[in-house]
């Protein structure tokens, strides 16, 4: 690249950006820096030394740091990437120019400055990270406050929740509000709000004498007898069931079965009784057995 064509082409110099380099690992002072040189109306290709230092000035001003050298730099298709690191005299991203020489490599030559220098972007400061207060007074990260509020990952309330799995894999528990497509395997009592949907809110099994032999109330999640429910039995296959919420509003469903002769059919109805918002009256009955009031049989109530 001869002289003139090099000073043809300083104002075609376009900076694609510069970007940390050591920041992340040694809080150090390096950074890359990409460019693209032309020579004449043409991308430069070949090797070529290269300077670079930095100023508080567009024009004139005072140097910042160290020049850096970068000889034998090779240009592709007019791009270039170099490591830089000219100390630690600069802190300001809005007053620092970056002012590039070059010639051919090797060339005896002396180098031409490009023109204008181009302001850093504030990315390449983020080496200040190095100086910053807060890095200054923090003595080490074992001092700092967020290292003596986290105690230990055991103590976070992210870990303790998931204790709760119990060790088994998260896959093998039902999530709210989405669909399930295994099997749901549940060993205790499922239980509901008496004012929701879905599960079962009462069983009952009565005997004919009235007696209730098992029942579940979903209100207090309990099955131990008589689960807070009562049975009335005046005659025959006539019963009155008292449940300890209301019913009026639910979805009912009975079954009846002879407990003599199980091969014998048995009917079974019921009715809600307006005085008593809690109660269900159950009719059984017992077929041929021609009762007026009929016929005493087990019965299985189902509120949903």
């Amino acid at each position: 690249m001869s002289r003139k064509s090099i000073l043809g082409s300083t104002l075609l110099l376009l900076f694609f950006g510069a970007i940390a380099a050591n920041v992340v690992h040694a809080q150090g002072n390096s950074f890359n820096f990409q460019g693209r040189l032309n020579d004449g109306t043409n991308p430069a290709n070949g090797r070529y030394d290269l300077t670079f230092r930095l100023f508080d000035a567009i024009a004139g001003g005072n140097p910042l740091g160290q020049l850096v050298s970068k000889p034998n730099t090779v240009l592709i298709n007019g791009v270039f990437s170099v490591t830089l690191d000219m100390g630690p005299g600069f802190s300001n991203p809005n007053n620092t120019f970056i002012e590039i020489s070059v010639k051919p490599a090797g060339s005896p030559n002396a180098y031409t400055i490009l023109g204008p220098r181009q302001q850093l972007t504030v990315v390449p400061f983020a080496v200040r990270a190095a100086n910053a207060t807060n890095a200054d007074l923090a003595t080490n990260a074992q001092h700092s406050i967020d290292a003596q509020l986290a105690v230990n990952a055991t103590n976070a309330v992210t870990a303790t929740n998931a204790l709760a799995l119990g060790g088994f894999n998260a896959s093998e528990y039902p999530r709210l509000n989405v669909v399930n497509t295994g099997a749901l395997a549940i060993t205790g009592n499922a239980s509901q709000p008496v004012t929701a949907n879905g599960f079962v809110k009462a069983m009952v099994y009565v005997q004919q004498d009235g007696t209730i032999l098992r029942c579940f109330n979903s209100a207090t999640n309990s099955s131990t007898l008589p689960c807070g429910f009562s049975v009335i039995h005046s005659i025959g296959g006539i019963y009155r069931v008292v449940f300890n919420f209301g019913v009026f509003d639910r979805f009912l469903s009975v079954t009846a079965r002879n407990p003599a002769v199980a091969s014998t059919w048995v009917a079974a109805s019921f009715q809600l009784d307006a005085a008593n918002p809690n109660a269900i009256d159950v009719l059984t009955f017992i077929t041929n057995a021609g009762t007026n009031g009929g016929d005493a049989a087990n019965f299985m109530l189902v509120v949903y």
